[in-house]
């Protein structure tokens, strides 16, 4: 079996391949302060609750956009498993062309959407990514990463919009009735929720001006990615595009 883990900065996502088969996804909040004994007990609960044995994994692999955890996630992966995880950045097997200004800068979690995209869908291809920041990665027909937009993401907006104006409080993010809202609540959920799905639809109408027509594939994923749901452009949900991409980087690399 193969350990996949996407290490964000709101969760760190766990998966576990048998073969090419994802046979469970869990997720952790992320703690920054998290020692390698704390992120190993946490792991081997989840292992547990999924009838899952450490030992039964023959590898694994690491996205992490959290570096404060990088290193006490690998220990405690390799302590539990035996197996001493990849890292996804520089020095790894990808075959993805990164196209950017400086390569390095790019996250390695952006890095597997782009891969687990290029396996499984037509190309030229759009990533809605909406997580604690909302991107949109764009991939060319041959495959290269060609750049992105990155956007403050739908919960940061919420908190921010909470925070600075004392009559509004934290509501819970679901999805609205009516553009127009009759109360405070429901009038902040259709500007987030619907105000969301026409950046996204504006943003994706003009990366393909500039990309001289239309993509192939629109794909969102990402914990809030039921946003783009109420965008008006044909898109493909796949909730689990970055564990999919972490394990064929884990292939090109194992082979």
């Amino acid at each position: 079996m193969l350990l996949v883990i996407d290490a964000g900065n709101t969760n760190i996502t766990i998966g576990t391949y048998k073969k090419d088969e994802l046979l469970f996804v869990s997720r952790l909040a992320t703690d920054r302060k998290a020692t390698k004994d704390q992120l190993a007990i946490s792991l081997e609960s989840i292992f547990s609750l999924n009838a899952v044995k450490a030992k039964e994994f023959r590898g694994a692999i690491i996205c992490s956009v959290v570096p404060e955890i990088t290193q006490a996630l690998s220990e405690a992966v390799s302590t539990l498993t035996g197996a001493t995880p990849l890292i996804v950045g520089p020095g790894l097997k990808t075959s993805l062309n990164i196209k950017i200004d400086n390569p390095s800068e790019l996250g390695s979690d952006l890095v597997a959407d782009a891969v687990g995209a290029i396996s499984k869908y037509p190309l030229p291809c759009l990533i809605l990514d909406l997580g604690t920041a909302t991107k949109i990665s764009v991939v060319s027909k041959e495959g290269a990463f060609l750049g992105c937009t990155i956007s403050p993401g739908v919960k940061i907006s919420l908190g921010a919009l909470a925070e600075g104006a004392s009559q509004l409080s934290q509501i819970s993010l679901t999805s609205p009735t009516h553009t127009i809202g009759t109360n405070t609540a429901d009038s902040i959920r259709a500007g987030i929720v619907y105000g969301t799905a026409d950046m996204l639809d504006g943003l994706c109408n003009r990366i393909e001006e500039e990309l001289g027509g239309p993509v192939a594939s629109i794909i969102a994923t990402g914990g809030l990615s039921m946003i783009a749901k109420y965008c008006k452009h044909d898109i493909i949900f796949d909730e689990n595009l970055v564990l999919l991409g972490l394990k064929t980087i884990y292939d090109k690399n194992c082979k």
